[in-house]
C-alpha cells in the first residue's frame, strides 16, 4: 500500500482550549467525510500544525500530545506564538488571502512576515524529511505552503509531489504586485501536479509562469529543465450521499429530536405559513460580499413591496479572525445594516432579517438547507464554495432555488442555478424575485440536473482524479527520463564514437551550442565552444557540420579559424564543405521579400520589442523579448495573414523558438543533411538540435543515427538532453 502524506496548515485532529484545559478532538471534515474510502486505499500520514503553540506547553505536554496524534497517524508541527502570528495572521491572512481574492486595498506587505512564511515552510520541509522516502506521495494543500514543493524537491528530486490550491489564483496583473512573486511561483513549480478548482485559476497561473519566469507552456503543461509539470482544474466535490441521506433522515425526525435552530425555524414557519425563507450561510470574511447581499435584499423589499411580511432572510455568519481590524469593521457594518432594515421594514409579527452570529455544525446546516426555499450565495470572490453544492444535495424533494454568484468557482459547475453578479444589487434583487416566482416544475428540472452532476463528481471522485493526474504526469516524466541522456547512454555514445572510423556530426547552433540572446548577433561562440569545435575537427575521422538557420556571413565570420568545418546555413539554402566555397542548394528567387517584408514590419510596429532579421534568402520575425502573451497572439495573427501571401509564391512558414521565419518551400535542414551525407558510408552519425526545424534533420537521418533533442519538447529524436551546458559536456566526453 502506497504511503500518502497529506500536508496542510492544520491537522484533522486539533488541540483546543476549553475552560483552561487542552482538549484533543477531531475536525469533522478531516476523517468523517466522503474521502473515507479514498483514505483507506493508502497508508495515510497527516502533517500540519497542532493547534497549540510550543511556548504554551511543557515538554511533558508535548510528548503526551505527540503520542495522541500519532495514534491517528498525525505528525504535528509546533510553532511558537510569535512565529505562528507572523506566518498565519501576518503573511497568509494579510498578504496572500486578500491579494489572491483581489482585495488589493486590504493587502499588506511585510518583509518580516515574509521571512516568517519562509521559515515555517522550511520547518515543514525539515520535519517531512525525517519521515518520508522517494516512494512516497506528497499532497500539499493550499496557499500556506506554496514554498514547500520546491524545498522538498531539492532534497528528494524523484519523489511524487502534488500541490492543490483551494483559493483563487489571481490574474497576472494582480499577482505581479506581490514583491515575492518569483519565489512563490518557483516554490509551487516544485510539484509534479498543480491543481486548482477552475480553469480560470489554472489559466492565470500558467500566464504568470510564462510571463514572469519565462518557462514554456503548452496547453496544461509547463516545461522545466528536467521535468514536465502538469497544471489542471479539479473542482472539489462534496460527500453528496451523506448530505442527501442525512437530509432525508432528518426530515423523518420528530420536532423534539431536532436542533434548537430547527425548532425556532419550525416555530417561525408555523406562525407565517406563507412566508418564504431565504438562507445565507457564510463565515465572516470580506470576500463573501455579505454587506452587499444584505443591501440587495433591502433593495428587493423596496422594489417589490408586495413581498413584505412574505419573505425573510435568515443570515448565518460564522465568527472568523475576530482580532483582525478589517473583520471587526465588517462585523460592525453588518450589524448596522441588519438593524436598519429590521427597523425600517419589520413589524411586530415579522422580521425581514433573522441574523445569527454563530458557528453551525453539519447537522444544523443540513436542517437549514432542507428548510430554505432559496439559498442566496453571492460572494464577491470565492475559490469554489461548497455551501452551494451542499444546499442542492439536501433538496431531497428537488424543490428550492440556488442563487449563486458568478464570482464563485462553483458557478462553473452549477450553471442551472440562477447566476448573478454580486456587485449588481439590482440584478440580485431581480434574481430573488425570479426565484420566488419560479414554477415548481422548473425548480425540480434544474435541481435534478445539478444533483446528478454532484452525485457523479463527488468528493471521492475529486481526490481519485487528482491522484490519477499525478500518476499520469509521473509516467510522462518517466517516459522522458528513459530517453534522457544519462551516464549509461553517454558511455554507449562514447564507445560507438571511439569504435567508428568515419563519423559525421550535425550541430545546430542557437539553443544547442550556445544559449539564446535578445540580440541574435551577441550569441557569438565563446572560447569553450571554440575549443570543443577545434578538438572535434582535428580528428581526421570526423566530418563536423554546423547546421543552422543563421546566415552564411555570420557563420563564416564566427568560425573563420576552422578550415575543416562544414556548414549548412539558412536552414539548407547554403552549404559549405571544408576548404571550399559556399554553394547554394538550389537557385532561389528573392523577389518575394519585397512583398512579405511590409507585412512583417506591420507586426513589428504593433509588437513592442520585436524586430525583423534579414537573411540572404529568408526573413525572420523575432519576438523573444516581447510580452509573452502578446508575442504569441501576434505570431498566430502573422501566420494567418501570411497564408494569403505565400500560397502562390512557393514559400513556407517556419514557426521556431520565438521566431517566425519565411523562406522558400522544399528547402530544409533534413534535405541538406542528406545531401551532406551523400553516398558516404558513415559508421557514426550524431545530430543535436533544439528547434522544431531540427526535426527535419532527425527524421531524415538513418535509423542507426544518434539523434538528440535539447530540451524536453516533443520530438522524433531518440534522446533528450537538458541544455547547452550538457551538450558541451557530452561533446567534450567524446574525446576524453
Amino acid at each position: 500500500m502506497k504511503r500518502l502524506f497529506m500536508i496542510s496548515n492544520r491537522l484533522p485532529m486539533q488541540v483546543t482550549n476549553k475552560n483552561g484545559e487542552k482538549v484533543f478532538e477531531p475536525i469533522t471534515k478531516g476523517f468523517d467525510s466522503g474521502l473515507k474510502r479514498f483514505y483507506e486505499s493508502f497508508d495515510i500520514k497527516w502533517i500540519g500544525r497542532a493547534g497549540v503553540n510550543i511556548d504554551e506547553i511543557s515538554e511533558n505536554d508535548k510528548i503526551e500530545l505527540d503520542n495522541k496524534f500519532r495514534k491517528d497517524n498525525c505528525i504535528p508541527i509546533y510553532l511558537n506564538q510569535t512565529l505562528r502570528s507572523e506566518f498565519l495572521e501576518g503573511f497568509c491572512d494579510n498578504t496572500i488571502w486578500p491579494l489572491f481574492n483581489y482585495f488589493t486595498q486590504n493587502t499588506k506587505y511585510s518583509p518580516k512576515n515574509w521571512e516568517a512564511y519562509k521559515e515555517v515552510n522550511q520547518i515543514y520541509a525539515d520535519h517531512l524529511a525525517k519521515y518520508m522516502g522517494n516512494d512516497d506521495i506528497l499532497w500539499i494543500h493550499d496557499y500556506h505552503l506554496m514554498l514547500l514543493p520546491q524545498l522538498i524537491r531539492e532534497k528528494f528530486p524523484d519523489i511524487s509531489i502534488a500541490y492543490f490550491q483551494h483559493i483563487p489564483f489571481p490574474s497576472f496583473e494582480i499577482f505581479r504586485i506581490l514583491p515575492w512573486r518569483m519565489e512563490l511561483l518557483e516554490g509551487i513549480l516544485g510539484a509534479d501536479l498543480i491543481g486548482f478548482h477552475t480553469y480560470d485559476y489554472q489559466r492565470h497561473f500558467m500566464s504568470c509562469v510564462r510571463r514572469l519566469l519565462g518557462h514554456e507552456t503548452f496547453f496544461n503543461r509547463i516545461r522545466l529543465d528536467e521535468r514536465i509539470v502538469k497544471v489542471d482544474a479539479f473542482p472539489k466535490g462534496i460527500d453528496f450521499e451523506f448530505f442527501s441521506t442525512k437530509a432525508e433522515e432528518l426530515s423523518q425526525y420528530p420536532v423534539s429530536g431536532r436542533s434548537g435552530i430547527h425548532k425556532e425555524l419550525k416555530e417561525h414557519i408555523d406562525k407565517s405559513k406563507d412566508c418564504k425563507i431565504i438562507l445565507s450561510i457564510d463565515r465572516l470574511d470580506y470576500t463573501k460580499g455579505i454587506p452587499d447581499r444584505i443591501r440587495s435584499f433591502e433593495l428587493f423589499l423596496k422594489t417589490y413591496p408586495q413581498y413584505l411580511e412574505k419573505v425573510s432572510l435568515f443570515l448565518f455568519v460564522s465568527p472568523s479572525r475576530e482580532n483582525v481590524p478589517d473583520y471587526q469593521e465588517l462585523k460592525k457594518e453588518m450589524d448596522e445594516l441588519v438593524g436598519r432594515i429590521n427597523g425600517r421594514y419589520g413589524t411586530i409579527s415579522w422580521m425581514p432579517v433573522w441574523y445569527f452570529y454563530k458557528a453551525l455544525n453539519r447537522l444544523e446546516m443540513i436542517e437549514l438547507y432542507s428548510s430554505a426555499d432559496i439559498a442566496l450565495i453571492t460572494p464577491t470572490r470565492d475559490g469554489l464554495n461548497l455551501n452551494a453544492k451542499e444546499y442542492i444535495a439536501c433538496k431531497t424533494d428537488k424543490k428550492g432555488v440556488l442563487i449563486l454568484s458568478e464570482m464563485a468557482g462553483a458557478a462553473k459547475e452549477l450553471g442551472e442555478s440562477v447566476i448573478v453578479n454580486p456587485n449588481n444589487r439590482t440584478e440580485v434583487a431581480q434574481a430573488i424575485y425570479q426565484a420566488l416566482n419560479m414554477p415548481v416544475s422548473d425548480q425540480i428540472k434544474r435541481n435534478s440536473i445539478l444533483q446528478k452532476r454532484l452525485s457523479i463528481y463527488n468528493e471521492e471522485r475529486w481526490a481519485n482524479d487528482f491522484i490519477k493526474g499525478l500518476e499520469e504526469v509521473k509516467k510522462l516524466q518517466e517516459s522522458n527520463y528513459t530517453r534522457k541522456v544519462n551516464n549509461s547512454i553517454i558511455r554507449k555514445l562514447v564507445d560507438s564514437y571511439k569504435n567508428a572510423k568515419n563519423r559525421i556530426i550535425f550541430l545546430d547552433y542557437d539553443g544547442t551550442l550556445t544559449g539564446f540572446h535578445k540580440d541574435p548577433q551577441m550569441a557569438m561562440p565563446d572560447e569553450e565552444l571554440h575549443s570543443i569545435v577545434q578538438t572535434l575537427t582535428d580528428r581526421k575521422e570526423n566530418t563536423v557540420v554546423i547546421i543552422s538557420g543563421r546566415d552564411k556571413e555570420t557563420l563564416s565570420k564566427w568560425f573563420d579559424r576552422y578550415s575543416k568545418l562544414a556548414f549548412i546555413a539558412e536552414h539548407g539554402v547554403w552549404n559549405k564543405n571544408p576548404d571550399s566555397e559556399w554553394r547554394m542548394t538550389d537557385q532561389i528567387d528573392k523577389e518575394w521579400m519585397g512583398i512579405i517584408e511590409p507585412v512583417l514590419q506591420n507586426f513589428v510596429d504593433r509588437t513592442p520589442r520585436s524586430f525583423i532579421e534579414h537573411k540572404n534568402y529568408s526573413l525572420v520575425w523575432h519576438y523573444r523579448d516581447a510580452d509573452p502573451d502578446m508575442g504569441q497572439q501576434r505570431a498566430w495573427e502573422l501566420k494567418d495573414d501570411l497564408k494569403n501571401y505565400i500560397a502562390n509564391l512557393n514559400l513556407e512558414i517556419m514557426d521556431g523558438d520565438k521566431v517566425i521565419e519565411i523562406k522558400n518551400a522544399g528547402i530544409n535542414k533534413g534535405r541538406a543533411a542528406l545531401n551532406k551525407i551523400g553516398t558516404v558510408n558513415f559508421d557514426f552519425v550524431l545530430a543535436l538540435g533544439d528547434d522544431w526545424t531540427d526535426e527535419y534533420t532527425f527524421n531524415s537521418l538513418p535509423e542507426s543515427a544518434n539523434t538528440i533533442k535539447v530540451g524536453t519538447k516533443t520530438t522524433a529524436a531518440k534522446y533528450y538532453i537538458n541544455d547547452v551546458k550538457d551538450v558541451r559536456k557530452l561533446l567534450l566526453m567524446l574525446e576524453e
